[in-house]
């Protein structure tokens, strides 16, 4: 009997001392699971940041192409408004037939006309954020898909770009080459600074009163002005879109 009571004792001591060992071991496993949840943690909330900050640098970037693109729109609005106005004088001075031509007048009018409205569409920091994916990171759907859109209106106002500089190499320069002096246009042509410096007196014989009783000018204007109307809507959207981007950057 004694042996048997004894018999017992070990067995219990020796499950006493297995279940301390595996509360042990356990524990080590719980330390050890902790450990590597705590440093998943750590490491997915530095990529976070490194995402957060390159993102704020892209963002930024961004910010400054799109101020300098609403720069270039704003001054091109205002250039077609001014070619729109000039064109509704010229059709005036024609209708009323007046022998006495203001010719420096005209060819200030003409030379806003000769203006292709030539807006830079090479955007290469927005072509990489669309070639490289990085439009799919970025969290702001409102962002995105002004960004998105983006190219689609400038496509749209570049058809009319398109058109002003076929239409000024093919119809308006030609028709103007007969009557005026290139040299005296393009001294008084004026747009961001761009001027060309003033020369000597014009020697080409010019012919005002032969250019504006031409049908072939009156026919341009008119279509001129309907591109330059169609061009200032698209001009305006533009605008518009850049100013939304630049204040969601700006949020970010």
């Amino acid at each position: 009997m004694l042996k048997f009571f004894r018999r017992i004792r070990r067995t219990l001591l020796s499950e006493n001392k297995f279940s301390k060992y595996l509360v042990y071991a356990i524990g080590e496993i719980v330390l050890v699971v902790i450990g590597i949840l705590i440093a998943l943690q750590i490491n997915n909330w530095n990529e976070n940041r490194k995402e957060a900050e390159s993102e704020r640098k892209l963002f930024a970037n961004l910010k400054i192409d799109f101020e300098n693109r609403l720069n270039e729109l704003e001054a091109f609005y205002i250039s077609k408004k001014v070619a729109v106005q000039n064109i509704h004088k010229l059709n005036t001075v024609i209708a009323e037939g007046k022998s006495d031509i203001n010719e420096s007048e005209i060819v200030e009018i003409l030379a806003s006309l000769v203006n292709n409205f030539t807006f830079n569409e090479d955007f290469k920091l927005l072509e990489g954020v669309f070639n490289t994916g990085l439009i799919n990171d970025i969290k702001n759907e409102e962002l995105k898909r002004h960004l998105i859109e983006w190219p689609q209106l400038v496509e749209e106002m570049l058809e009319e770009q398109r058109i002003f500089q076929n239409d000024n190499l093919t119809k308006f320069g030609p028709l103007l080459d007969k009557y005026i002096s290139n040299r005296r246009l393009y001294e008084n042509f004026r747009i961001r600074n761009y001027q060309l410096p003033k020369g000597r007196s014009v020697t080409l014989k010019e012919n005002y009163e032969g250019l504006l009783n031409d049908p072939l000018l009156e026919n341009y204007l008119a279509t001129k002005e309907l591109h330059l109307k169609i061009s200032i809507i698209d001009n305006g959207n533009l605008i518009e879109s850049a100013k939304e981007i630049i204040r969601l950057l700006e949020e970010k």
